[in-house]
């Protein structure tokens, strides 16, 4: 087994704690909709997809939103709801990213992810310039996870050598399929321990 170099982290679940239930209720209580409604916006037209892959703006995100469900929700009002997925950003996670950049660990990003949770993430976390090598998000990159597409487009970009990189993620389809391609890989538990998980680095 090669020495690790480079780690490769997944936002949501894993350096954000994540509740996808706080948006749905938040949502069901300003649009006065249901969950049932919520899940036909998001397949309407593939809007869920698309919007993770920067195929469609926020504003026909929201359009879409207020068609299927009857709404008349605005950008503020529906900002607030969307992030109310993101639980915040730990500070602990914040020591261990400078930790692990202060041993020499290059740091990047691999997050299926869309404008508004870009911009709410970064906002957060004021992340230093130079604290990842490249951050990919699937709304810029027009890439998702885990498609393996997504996965070669990081590795061509990068130049990074998977077998010399451990990728951390929540979902089992994304590590699965990061294992296929080549990395050490971490299947976390959504919301799990960041430390215990990567401690052996942290000694």
């Amino acid at each position: 087994m090669k020495k690790i170099k480079n780690i490769l982290f997944d936002l949501g679940g894993v350096l954000f704690p994540l509740s996808v239930p706080a948006t749905i209720e938040a949502l069901m209580k300003a649009a006065n909709t249901t969950q049932e409604q919520l899940d036909k916006w998001l397949k309407y037209n593939d809007l869920g997809y698309r919007y993770e892959t920067g195929e469609c703006t926020t504003k026909e995100f929201l359009d879409g939103l207020n068609e299927v469900c009857g709404s008349q929700l605005d950008l503020e009002t529906f900002t607030r709801c969307w992030n109310a997925m993101i639980l915040g950003y730990p500070a602990e996670h914040q020591r261990i990213l400078d930790a692990l950049r202060s041993k020499g660990y290059n740091l990047y990003i691999l997050s299926n992810i869309n404008e508004l949770h870009v911009d709410y993430v970064e906002l957060l976390a004021q992340w230093p310039q130079n604290l990842f090598v490249k951050k990919y998000y699937s709304n810029e990159i027009h890439f998702a996870k885990p498609n393996r597409e997504c996965y070669e487009y990081v590795i061509n970009d990068s130049k990074i050598d998977p077998a010399e990189t451990l990728y951390i993620d929540d979902r089992p389809d994304n590590a699965a399929m990061g294992r296929e391609m080549g990395f050490v890989t971490i299947n976390m538990p959504q919301n799990g321990n960041l430390y215990e998980e990567l401690q052996d680095l942290l000694k």
